[in-house]
């Protein structure tokens, strides 16, 4: 198996937009509200091949961060993507990991980096002691229902429709159509939110 594994098969990014995905849980905080309803737990992503490169990658991580970076360096120096996602599935790991985020988007500037966490409490222990991420590094903290991420630096915030609950949706929120390929390119792209903007899922 490949040291690190960037896939271009998730439906809804389209093939056009690779992602590098972790294991799901695992990664994430541990009090994470979605834990049980969790789409990173269901249909594709519980195949055994496709949970077998969520661990690799992991794994890779841990054990050498430059190796794990490295690889999707090489990638994007290969074929200079435009979009980049990380983690379909999984959150940023530790400060390390958001650190070499910021470092790779540095060096890329021809592509769009883009994360959505819960993990905001590392998110805003970084920005305490950096100016800001690099403008093309796109971080949105993600709230789902009565979790909300604390955002003092303003940060762009994705918002979920949940099924059983009523949840607040601001009302400038721009609606997920469900399908990035159908809308990167444009103004409502993930990839162009900027601070105080947000995102509106149906829940999935």
């Amino acid at each position: 198996m490949e040291l690190v594994n960037i896939s271009t098969s998730v439906s809804k990014l389209g093939v056009a937009i690779p992602t590098v995905n972790l294991p799901a849980g695992i990664t994430c905080r541990s009090n994470a509200p979605c834990k049980h309803d969790c789409y990173a737990c269901k249909g594709n992503f519980r195949f055994a091949n496709v949970q077998k490169s969520h661990i690799n990658n992991l794994n890779t991580y841990l054990s050498n961060p430059d190796v794990y970076f490295g690889m999707i360096d090489l990638r994007l120096q290969a074929v200079p993507y435009k979009y980049f996602r990380y983690h379909s599935s999984g959150d940023i790991v530790d400060m390390g990991y958001l650190e070499h985020m910021a470092i790779l988007a540095e060096k890329h500037t021809q592509t769009r980096f883009l994360c959505f966490t819960k993990k905001y409490e590392l998110i805003n222990k970084y920005l305490d002691s950096h100016k800001e991420f690099p403008e093309n590094l796109i971080i949105v903290l993600s709230n789902w229902g009565e979790f909300h991420c604390d955002n003092p630096y303003n940060l762009p915030t994705a918002w979920v429709r949940l099924r059983k609950i009523e949840t607040e949706i601001p009302e400038n929120a721009n609606k997920c159509s469900g399908f990035c390929g159908a809308c990167v390119n444009t103004n409502a792209s993930c990839w162009n939110l900027k601070k105080g903007e947000c995102v509106a899922f149906n829940q999935h």
